[in-house]
């Protein structure tokens, strides 16, 4: 989709406009909802990123990183609780480093340390075990997890 073009070059507002078009023409695809919600994550929208990545699990629930991505908006919305609902779904779903991490840095943010560095040491377990490649495909990933690393007394 274009929309997904116009979001890779950071033009986030035509990303929504054609994503949305998309939408219309064709309400239940179910990763048009999916990267709606991303964009609107990008852009700190998050009650309409909420409502997009929901409607996404509801036409495919079978999809691990849309309840990822739906703990990082609820603990952006200060619903914690549903927010580790959702990691806990996207790991009982599938082993990802990426669940692991996100999830660790939304326990670190809430004061619950020893749980968040039981999940990034899962992460950093996972994310080892990756080809050199993936390891460096995104260095937003790197950095967060030295960053947890540090805070949580571990070597990043």
């Amino acid at each position: 989709n274009i929309g997904m073009c116009f979001f890779g070059k950071g033009k986030y507002m035509a990303s929504i406009s054609c994503l949305k078009r998309a939408l219309y023409l064709d309400s239940f695809e179910w990763i048009i909802a999916y990267n709606l919600g991303l964009v609107h994550l990008c852009t700190k929208q998050y009650a309409s990123a909420f409502h997009f990545l929901s409607a996404s699990i509801n036409l495919k629930p079978n999809f691990p990183p849309s309840y990822m991505y739906l703990g990082i908006i609820l603990a952006k919305l200060d619903d914690f609780d549903n927010a580790c609902s959702a990691y806990r779904r996207a790991i009982e779903m599938e082993t990802d480093h990426l669940f692991h991490l996100n999830y660790a840095i939304t326990l670190y943010n809430h004061d619950k340390n020893q749980e968040a560095l039981k999940h990034f040491t899962i992460a950093k377990e996972l994310f080892e075990g990756l080809d050199d490649d993936s390891k460096n495909a995104d260095a937003d990933v790197v950095s967060k997890m030295d960053l947890l690393g540090r805070v949580l007394g571990q070597q990043g």
